[in-house]
């Protein structure tokens, strides 16, 4: 055997200067709000390269297996594969992998020295989570004050456990900790200690990071009936205990995602009847369209344009709720600014109702510091440099910003930790915050030309045995869907760039591209927009005048050599393209057969004759190259250019005395393990053959 086979961790691993080219983000990452390099870590998941993706999305996100349950995945929304059939599904693939490795199985990324200074921190939800990661990266010793008996924030807290399984918080938990934070529970600042005592208590900096944790309510007749819930309070108690009493009518009240929360709690509670009432319609309602959707499934149903004016009770019983008409949501300007017609009031059965209409900050922290609110009762707040009014005293989170999601909460903490990085090591702060420009939509016609695939659908439970309990509601892809739904990503901005000083005009780019997209004129050029990332420009450029933006320079002659330096006895190189292929990891292909060594690469599409023969030169018996058949693999045309590259290989054998089957072309077939295998025993039979003759 060769030894390991080498996939794209050693690819990464080789130094170039072609990551330098890259000057835009595939829209997948610009729309990430801590803008993970979603690209590569899809690519090391579609080689089941599980450590290296898990570690490429913990580089930003400090919370991805949180994430990979409950984000909003705007990543998705930016896919560009969606104008071709349908986005990758890349929240999934995150939470596979997160979940996978768990917490033992993610590269824990922190100094040799934590010796500087320290910093307190108050919350321990996403925000003060991720804030408390980068600190500990950057060298200094975080310590978390959580009022509540575990970490987390609301993922842990309140989220229902049918959406997030308090085991996989704990996962992201478990991994931070393990960078040198300090997670105090069961201690409320504002009330067991004070914001200017950890200040005399040898922390240089204190971020706030506490979060939306109450529940807006409304001052309605009826509303401090036992049996009027509000929500935040509801869903906690969900997880806190003692469970809440809900009857069998029940009303929610309010249209976002919280309130679903509710809704679908109250259905798993028992209640032979929920209702969700709001004063938006169905287009204006702010809970997201697919939480609306399953609420749906279970039996919520749903009231528009009403809002709510009194709680009737009858003979200490709820008995219902009056509601007005809304004839207005919001204002011309966008702004929330609801109307009513007071004429138009009808009553809703009920005997259970729940506050769902928004969370407000708890600002008991403040009590005894010097920390001040506005005259709104908010937190006073620099949003250019993250500080309170007091200079070492920070926030971030929503405490400070709109209600959002965990990622955004997250980019939040890691922005507020720059900040204080900052202000202890330079006394000053300036946050840079431009970006890369992003890649445009891929245009219809180049959208034409791709290989369509059918995106992987999410096993859910039935409705109806959803209802019945608080287990997950959707399983996690199998390895198998997982391997195929990565290799959907189209590596946007991983593209080919033409280097106009060696570029001799000659057309070869544009007569060899399967899209049709390089544009010559003096010199060639090629948008990044309609770059498929095939490589195959590369390969065939005469002049050698055309480089990837995403894969190294080199880094097939640099893997080949490494390959055969660590290699014994025969040494046969097998070249294996299969990003298409569906159903196993490719790790371990090529390395089972004796004196084959293999080398993965997505498609063979970049592989060139002088990747062939150089292999032999650096010292190879011989060279396998692994082909998936026309139409299976992700570029057009692969199939046949690689064949003609081998029968070229093999005629520049021939030509200086040497055995034409020391290059063998291997038909892959359906890409199978079975497959796999018997074309690289069949091909290194061949070699061998050539060998000995």
């Amino acid at each position: 055997m060769l030894g390991r086979d080498l996939t794209s961790r050693d690819l990464a691993a080789m130094p170039s200067a072609a990551a330098l080219l890259e000057q835009e983000w595939a829209p997948c990452r610009d729309g990430c709000p801590v803008h993970a390099d979603v690209r590569r870590y899809l690519q090391f998941i579609a080689q089941g390269q599980w450590r290296e993706a898990i570690d490429v999305i913990r580089e930003r996100l400090a919370l991805a297996c949180v994430c990979g349950r409950v984000c909003h995945h705007p990543c998705e929304a930016n896919c560009r594969r969606k104008d071709v059939d349908a986005a990758v599904a890349i929240r999934e693939l995150k939470r596979f992998v997160a979940e996978h490795q768990g917490a033992a199985g993610a590269t824990v990324q922190k100094p040799a020295r934590q010796d500087k200074a320290r910093v307190a921190i108050v919350g321990g939800g996403p925000a003060g989570l991720a804030a408390a990661l980068e600190l500990a990266r950057k060298g200094y010793r975080p310590t978390i004050f959580e009022k509540l008996p575990v970490a987390g924030g609301i993922p842990a807290t309140a989220v229902p456990a049918y959406r997030m399984p308090r085991e996989v918080v704990q996962i992201d938990v478990d991994w931070i900790k393990a960078h040198g934070v300090e997670i105090i529970t069961g201690v409320q600042i504002g009330k067991d200690r004070t914001l200017a005592q950890l200040l005399s208590q040898d922390f240089a900096a204190v971020l706030v990071a506490t979060g939306m944790t109450l529940s807006r309510s409304l001052p309605l007749a009826g509303a401090d009936h036992p049996g009027v819930f509000k929500v935040m309070e509801f869903l906690n108690a969900m997880t806190f205990g003692p469970t809440p009493a809900v009857g069998k009518d029940v009303l929610v009240i309010g249209g976002g995602n919280v309130a679903m929360d509710a809704a679908r709690t109250a259905v798993r509670l028992g209640a032979d009847r929920v209702r969700a009432i709001c004063l938006e319609n169905e287009q204006e309602m702010p809970a997201w369209q697919w939480e609306r959707d399953e609420a749906n499934e279970e039996g919520v149903s749903f009231i528009h344009r009403r809002g709510p004016v009194e709680i009737t009770i009858r003979g200490g019983a709820i008995v219902g709720v009056k509601a007005r008409k809304v004839t207005r949501v919001f204002d011309e300007a966008k702004r929330f600014s609801p109307t009513y017609d007071d004429a138009d009031v009808i009553d809703v059965p009920c005997d259970t109702v729940i506050f769902a209409i928004g969370q407000m900050a708890d600002t008991s922290f403040t009590a005894g510091s010097p920390v001040q609110l506005d005259e709104r009762g908010r937190l006073r707040f620099d949003a250019k440099t993250q500080q309170t009014n007091v200079p070492n005293i920070f926030a971030c989170g929503e405490i400070v910003t709109p209600p959002g999601s965990v990622v955004e909460a997250c980019q939040s903490g890691r922005r507020a930790a720059e900040a204080i990085d900052q202000y202890l090591t330079r006394g000053q702060i300036a946050l840079d915050e431009t970006l890369p420009a992003k890649i445009g939509t891929i245009p219809a016609a180049t959208a034409e030309k791709v290989l369509k695939v059918e995106r992987h659908p999410v096993p859910f439970e039935p409705a109806a045995a959803r209802r019945a309990n608080f287990q997950p509601i959707d399983r996690t892809l199998d390895m198998a869907a997982v391997l195929a739904e990565a290799r959907r990503c189209m590596s946007c901005g991983s593209g080919a760039e033409v280097l106009v000083d060696k570029c001799a005009a000659c057309l070869t780019c544009l007569r060899v591209c399967p899209f049709g997209i390089p544009v010559v004129t003096d010199v060639a050029r090629i948008a990044s927009d309609k770059c498929q990332s095939c490589g195959i420009c590369i390969a065939e450029c005469p002049a050698k005048a055309i480089v990837s933006k995403g894969c190294q320079t080199g880094d097939i002659a640099g893997c080949t050599a490494k390959l055969l330096a660590r290699a014994a006895g025969r040494k046969i190189i097998a070249y294996i393209g299969g990003f298409a292929a569906s159903d196993r990891q490719w790790q371990g292909h090529g390395g089972e057969i004796p004196g084959v060594g293999a080398i993965y690469l997505h498609s063979t599409s970049r592989l060139s004759v002088s990747d062939i023969l150089h292999a032999l030169e650096a010292g190879a018996d011989g060279v396998i190259v692994g082909c998936l058949p026309a139409g299976h693999d992700r570029y057009p045309e692969v199939a046949h250019r690689t064949r003609l590259r081998v029968e070229q290989a093999q005629q520049l054998l021939k030509d200086i005395g040497l055995a034409a089957d020391r290059v063998v072309l291997a038909d892959l077939g359906d890409g199978s393990d079975a497959a796999v295998r018997q074309a690289l025993t069949a091909a290194g039979g061949r070699i061998a053959a050539s060998i000995t003759g």
